[in-house]
């Protein structure tokens, strides 16, 4: 890695107008936003020091991703999770329909994003030992610590959301000389050896940083617990097909180490299952309602509740003024299983007529009774209740609105406030993104465990844990590792619903190429309430090419020695 340090003499640019953690002392906050200041005045300051590291913080992930023009949209749409009703460049329209290239796909920004936030976090990193110990007439040494470690915490955060993307990338540990041409010029590192830049740069984070903040004042700051689950599976995704080729057992083995680790921890630290009920919301539901959760182990602020507040317009139905631009996919709803433990519709016809598991004592009638008590808390299904409205999907009900987009007839409930009136803005509340989750070590565990030893006693109590939580019924005994793995991902798909794991985890395990290609459905139904499941999409994902993201060709253009990824 050839890299070259700047020195004090650099001249930065400081937004600080956008999402700080901690104030900073009022002169300083004053600045227009065309002031420059200097690296000396940055950081000989701690106040400063921290509102500059606290912008790397506005890159994590959000309740969804960004459009060029503004919109968004959730990554779900990218999968069989969702339809995203909308058709603007570079969203999840383009990812159904094969339509994207290196020149223009969804998430391309994020390349620039988060090599510009690495290079904040370097510049901090460089210039740490310049910030004061002291500031008035306290020790600071425990917040220039806590600092650091943030700093390193993040940095292998970012930089494990570009290997999900594209693989292997440059890695830069320092600042790059803008002078020097040269130093630009960067060759990708390789799959490996990211994976250990950034094992390395957690394992700093790790030693460094408090295992949780007690305090709600830095609640969003990354900890020890979150840097350990960010491991977890960071080693879950290098041990999966897409990455372990070659069926590395020993990857299984480390993944599954550091999941117990990572779980072990947070447990002791605290961060436990939500359960119970609490002003008329479950255990499951409260996670991504409430502002503080136990379960919950890192989460994304979101200051003035903003992104909250359009999210509930971005699921909400239109019958209640909402823009439904997510609509649950017919394939998501299947997934959940009925209450007997046994998966209703195993798939569909050439007429596309449902395919019965007779076990599953499922009404086709009654398409929406006895299932699993997560779909309640995480869809809304056509003739259920949300505020105050049925959602009536017969022709001409009040949810029969098409405005020239096919709607897919069912619509997010997770995350989505109910008290939220969309016409007059009353009962609106922020709510917190969550990042990573007790469930999910859980989760991550089971998976590896599975697949380095097959289906022991510690893998049934891990998923049985998730099930139990919600009431639904312990696994079957004497499962094969190969359905003990189809049990397990099918887990992950609903524990996990509309929180952004499923489009990577389809990838990581290779079977993107089945589940994102082909056609997928929607339910409608007549005035005698005779329901249907014709087909919204029919999907394209190219196995040749589509599991990693192109190098953005701006990227390709201006150096040489930038690789495209095969087949683009």
């Amino acid at each position: 890695m050839k890299t070259t340090v700047l020195r004090k003499n650099f001249i930065i640019l400081i937004c600080i107008s956008l999402f700080l953690l901690v104030s900073c002392k009022k002169d300083y906050l004053e600045r227009t936003p065309s002031d420059f200041i200097s690296v000396d005045e940055v950081f000989n300051n701690i106040n400063n020091a921290e509102a500059f590291l606290n912008n790397a913080y506005n890159t994590l992930p959000n309740f969804q991703e960004f459009t060029d023009y503004g919109g968004r949209y959730n990554l779900g749409g990218g999968t069989d999770e969702m339809r995203f009703h909308g058709y603007n460049a570079r969203t999840p329209y383009d990812f159904n329909n094969g339509n994207w290239n290196a020149v223009s796909f969804p998430m391309q920004q994020k390349w620039a994003d988060f090599y510009g936030t690495i290079r904040r976090l370097n510049m901090f990193l460089a210039n740490f030992n310049s910030i004061p110990e002291e500031v008035n007439s306290g020790s600071s040494s425990e917040r220039k610590k806590r600092m650091e470690g943030e700093a390193y915490g993040l940095r292998a955060y970012y930089y494990f959301q570009l290997f999900k993307m594209w693989g292997g990338v440059p890695i830069v540990d320092e600042l790059l000389d803008p002078n020097s041409g040269e130093e630009f010029l960067l060759k990708r590192n390789t799959e490996e050896e990211v994976i250990a830049f950034i094992k390395s740069d957690i394992a700093k984070a790790v030693a460094i940083l408090p295992e949780k903040h007690e305090d709600d004042s830095n609640y969003g700051r990354v900890t020890a617990n979150g840097c350990r689950a960010l491991l977890s599976e960071v080693s879950l995704f290098f041990a999966s097909p897409l990455w372990n080729q070659a069926s590395d057992n020993t990857r299984w083995q480390v993944a599954a180490k550091d999941a117990k680790e990572a779980l072990d921890l947070a447990i002791s630290s605290g961060h436990i299952l939500s359960k119970g009920t609490v002003s008329g919301k479950q255990g499951y539901e409260r996670i991504f309602l409430e502002m503080t959760n136990s379960e919950v182990i890192w989460a994304r602020q979101d200051p003035g509740g903003t992104e909250s507040h359009l999210l509930d317009f971005y699921n909400g139905t239109q019958g209640t003024n909402g823009w439904y631009a997510n609509g649950v996919l017919q394939e998501m709803v299947d997934s959940y299983e009925m209450t007997n433990g046994e998966i209703a519709v195993l798939g569909y016809d050439e007429n596309n007529n449902q395919i019965i598991n007779p076990a599953a004592n499922y009404n086709p009638n009654n398409p929406y009774a006895n299932r699993d008590p997560r779909f309640y808390q995480s869809v809304i299904f056509p003739f259920s209740g949300w505020k105050g409205n049925t959602m009536d999907i017969r022709p001409g009900g009040k949810e029969d609105i098409s405005n020239g987009v096919v709607r897919a007839n069912y619509w997010v409930k997770k995350y989505t406030l109910e008290s939220h009136n969309l016409y007059t803005g009353s009962g609106n509340a922020p709510r917190r993104f969550t990042i990573f989750r007790v469930a999910e070590l859980y989760l991550n565990f089971a998976e590896a465990q599975n697949e380095a030893v097959g289906p022991d006693q510690s893998v049934y109590d891990a998923v049985n844990a998730i099930r139990s939580r919600v009431g639904m019924p312990n696994l079957p005994a004497g499962l094969s590792q190969a359905a003990m793995r189809s049990r397990i991902r099918n887990e992950r798909k609903v524990e996990l619903a509309f929180e952004g794991s499923r489009f990577w985890d389809v990838r990581r395990w290779k079977i993107a190429e089945i589940v994102d290609n082909g056609p997928v459905h929607r339910v409608v139904t007549d005035a005698n309430l005779n329901f249907s499941y014709p087909v919204v999409q029919t999907r394209v994902f190219d196995k040749n090419k589509h599991y990693l993201f192109p190098i953005p060709q701006i990227e390709i253009d201006k150096n040489p020695n930038m690789v495209q990824n095969p087949g683009w």
